[in-house]
């Protein structure tokens, strides 16, 4: 469901279809269907980071609504360059014609509305396809608190009015980051579903930025959908971890009757710790296969991979 590519992208170039990170044509192509979320990163940074040195570029240094617009042209730039094998989506139609004609469905989301806090940006991002919206990402901005500050403190005014702009034109908010007191805020202001795009169980792995139980049971009586990560901080204590560790999250979410709203939201090109055996999107079925020797039926391993989040685009 989330990867970071298109911000890797601006810097090095053109390269969905072949490159040295964990996604390109080559290592999707083992699929029969393919679908991807590229998220384009906020580039928010720790208060008090030094700025780049004179006369080197750097993307974080851009104000907010000309790093948006670098990071559009720069989707639809690679979009167009690899046409032959993938297609940009908003829309659940979208989305089924690039199966009907065998190509990728990439579908466009912000990670952290830092890129979002100026008039007419939430307008702008709708309209060149963006659908996903990250409220935060790991440091505070105009919207809200990640949990990785403080858990308690929830959306700011200007985050539930995102929130119902959002809901407004069709965009899904995206709770992972987000402090627990501000997806419940987001629970109780969007008035359709919200996602949980990499976020795994804190029951199975203590980390802050995985899902209470009383989360993900209310993510799932809202009809929203939570992706699976793989990165190993969040799969188990201590990062090392196996594909059996990630079923583990799989194994807890299903048991609280949440089968029908998992996806693979992995964090690929996002993490540098993945589990054991699992290095690029090519080696993801060592999940399914951890699934099926546990005797899952090949329609729930199926669910996960692709067929849930298909019927939730069709849905919202």
């Amino acid at each position: 469901m989330h990867c970071d590519t298109l911000y890797e992208c601006y810097e090095t170039g053109k390269h969905l279809r072949e490159n040295g990170l964990a996604i390109d044509k080559a290592k999707a192509a083992g699929y029969t269907h393919y679908a991807q979320v590229f998220a384009l990163f906020c580039g928010a940074r720790e208060p008090g980071y030094p700025a780049a040195t004179p006369g080197r570029r750097c993307l974080l240094d851009v104000p907010p609504e000309k790093r948006l617009d670098m990071m559009l042209r720069t989707a639809r730039e690679e979009f167009a360059a690899n046409a032959d094998w993938l297609t940009p989506c908003c829309s659940a139609a979208g989305f089924d014609a690039a199966a009907a004609q065998g190509k990728a469905a990439a579908f466009l989301g912000i990670e952290g509305a830092d890129l979002l806090c100026y008039e007419g940006a939430v307008e702008k991002a709708r309209d060149a396809g963006v659908r996903i919206v990250t409220i935060t990402w790991n440091y505070e901005n105009d919207y809200g608190t990640p949990a990785k500050l403080d858990q308690r403190r929830g959306l700011k005014p200007a985050g539930k009015a995102l929130i119902r702009q959002l809901n407004a034109y069709g965009m899904l908010p995206d709770v992972s980051h987000l402090s627990e007191a501000g997806f419940w805020d987001v629970a109780e202001t969007s008035t359709k579903p919200f996602v949980a795009s990499h976020s795994n169980s804190r029951a199975v792995c203590g980390h802050f930025r995985n899902l209470t139980d009383a989360q993900f049971d209310a993510l799932v009586q809202a009809g929203g959908m939570a992706g699976i990560n793989i990165y190993g901080d969040f799969v188990k204590e201590g990062g090392a971890c196996t594909p059996d560790d990630v079923v583990r999250h799989i194994e807890h979410f299903c048991a609280r009757g949440g089968e029908a709203h998992l996806a693979l939201g992995a964090d690929l090109d996002g993490c540098d710790v993945l589990p054991q055996g699992i290095d690029t999107v090519a080696d993801l079925p060592r999940i399914a296969e951890a699934l099926l020797r546990r005797n899952y039926k090949e329609s729930t391993v199926n669910g996960i991979f692709y067929e849930n989040m298909a019927t939730f685009l069709h849905r919202n």
